[in-house]
């Protein structure tokens, strides 16, 4: 790959895989914190002694804080710039984590741990997109994304198959002890290689920035609306499907729960590898809305298949295609910097990411309210097929989005 289409000054300037390749690593020190407790979720119970629903808030919890913080984060990062937002975010994981590494036995501190990650991951969540912003030309932006989203499919993977086997029933602080490790060196390698002049704050050189009072007006913006609603019905569907589809596959399809867990395991794999095609391809067709439309429409239409295929292998294969949708997250960062003013583009990651964590922490519980209704498992898949109609609307309709 070429290193044209970087806008960085030729002393500062990387290889891209490079650039991407930080960013990645970066923005799973938090995934990595996120995703650690799924795994050993039975392990912190015993130590807790908390039963599942308390295990199930523990686990929502790394996004209760963020979704009231990112907006106002968007406004800070305005006049601070990327680099020092980034630091502040990594900071605050790593303070999270090594809290939880102390008090993996009580349950108010780890929760406190949580909220801590949380609201540092709502500051990366904003700070690295906006470095693609300024690394990447338009044409190159859909792959840099895209590579980019599968860093919290990688903590997934990677924290599912690691934690397992360096913690013990009565011993699981191995797994924070692994995630202070990886915060600090990635600390460090922010350090030398994020830097002002690589991806520069809003403002012009030696301003201030955009003022307050223009920021907070770009709330009202009809494109920032669209973000908003599009990410969050997004990803409120996308988390109820994958987090429910199990329970549904168990108690309606009488599998057992390793097969059921292994079959909707294989959507993070899916998602992996989407995430990083679609980028591609969009830059390649140089278009985001029909791809947004694909994905968005398959979402629906695959929600009344979930419902109401017998089981066997077409079935089996349109649980495994969940994971295609992973390609919209990194489409939204790339169509926002393709729609929005420079000035306005932070606004426009912070807004992105408060609905993604709005979706991610009320999706799976307003499924399981429906399924719990008379309209059952397949009448809650149906509510969603509904939903995920939202975003696509969005999309179709936002001005300058080709």
């Amino acid at each position: 790959m070429s290193t044209a289409g970087l806008s960085v000054s030729p002393r500062k300037k990387l290889n891209p895989y490079v650039y991407i390749v930080i960013l990645i690593l970066f923005y799973m020190c938090y995934g990595n914190c996120q995703y650690k407790l799924n795994p050993i979720l039975t392990y912190l119970m015993d130590l807790m002694k908390i039963n599942t629903a308390s295990a199930g808030l523990l686990t929502s919890t790394v996004n209760l804080l963020a979704i009231f913080i990112t907006i106002p984060l968007g406004v800070v990062m305005n006049r601070i710039g990327p680099r020092k937002m980034g630091f502040f975010g990594m900071a605050l994981v790593l303070a999270g984590s090594l809290l939880g590494t102390f008090f993996t036995t009580s349950f108010p501190l780890m929760m406190v741990s949580q909220l801590i990650v949380g609201a540092g991951g709502a500051a990366i969540s904003i700070a690295a997109p906006y470095v693609i912003a300024c690394l990447f030309v338009p044409e190159m932006r859909g792959r840099a994304n895209g590579a980019y989203i599968m860093a919290g499919t990688l903590s997934q993977l990677l924290m599912y198959n690691i934690v397992p086997r360096i913690v013990t029933k009565v011993n699981v602080s191995p797994a924070w002890w692994l995630t202070n490790v990886w915060c600090v060196v990635m600390l460090v390698v922010w350090h030398f290689t994020i830097t002002d002049e690589v991806a520069p704050p809003a403002g012009e050189k030696g301003a201030r920035g955009p003022s307050l009072g223009k920021v907070l007006r770009s709330l009202a913006d009809p494109r920032m609306l669209r973000f908003f609603i599009g990410g969050t019905f997004m990803m409120g569907s996308a988390i109820a499907v994958l987090a429910m589809t199990p329970s549904y596959l168990i108690r309606v399809k009488q599998m057992n729960p390793a097969a059921a867990g292994g079959l909707v395991s294989v959507a993070a794999l899916v998602g992996a590898i989407s995430s990083l095609a679609g980028g591609w391809l969009s830059d390649a067709l140089k278009t985001r809305k029909w791809l947004f439309v694909i994905c968005f429409a398959w979402m629906a239409v695959s929600r009344v298949m979930i419902a109401y295929l017998p089981s066997g292998m077409l079935l089996n294969v349109t649980i495994w295609l969940q994971g295609i949708p992973s390609i919209t997250m990194g489409l939204f960062y790339t169509a926002g910097s393709d729609v929005i003013e420079k000035e306005n583009y932070a606004m426009c990651c912070s807004i992105l990411s408060t609905g993604t964590k709005i979706g991610s922490f009320f999706g799976a519980t307003l499924f399981g309210i429906f399924a719990a209704t008379s309209l059952g498992f397949a009448g809650a898949y149906m509510v969603f097929a509904v939903l995920s109609i939202v975003p696509l609307i969005c999309m179709v309709t936002l001005k300058g989005l080709k």
